[in-house]
């Protein structure tokens, strides 16, 4: 039986390539050439909390020194997205954790980047199909 998505439908649109999420401790320096606007595809996400710092990019750019989780595939529920807009996440999310399916997701200004372990890529994608969702 579909899980029903308890939002809006969404669509996703594939990015090439894996990823990983790396963790670097809170006084690591973003690695040098991670966030220029000349490196190919895909997308970065860097964040920095008290505990860590955490950056979601691919592969091919993980830190060396770095605890590197992956490899993970992504999907870009690209926008923009109002604000307002309730549930989108949850729509996104809720098919996969019912099916025991791994998720970890990077929200943006725009979009929401949901990511989950490239093993379980193609069982996600029937997931969110049957979910109500369009995938690209």
């Amino acid at each position: 039986m579909p899980f029903p998505a308890p939002g809006p439908s969404v669509e996703l649109h594939a990015l090439a390539g894996d990823y990983v999420i790396a963790r670097l401790s809170a006084a690591a320096e973003t690695p040098a050439g991670l966030l220029s606007p000349a490196l190919p595809g895909g997308f970065v996400s860097v964040t920095r909390t008290p505990q860590e710092l955490s950056i979601v990019c691919p592969a091919a750019l993980a830190p060396a020194d770095a605890e590197i989780d992956g490899p993970w595939a992504a999907l870009y529920a690209s926008g923009p997205i109002p604000f307002g807009l309730t549930g989108v996440v949850t729509a996104l999310v809720g098919p996969l954790s019912a099916a025991g399916c791994p998720v970890f997701v990077v929200s943006t200004f725009d979009g929401d980047i949901l990511m989950v372990p490239s093993s379980k890529y193609e069982l996600a994608r029937g997931l969110l199909r049957e979910a109500g969702h369009t995938l690209r």
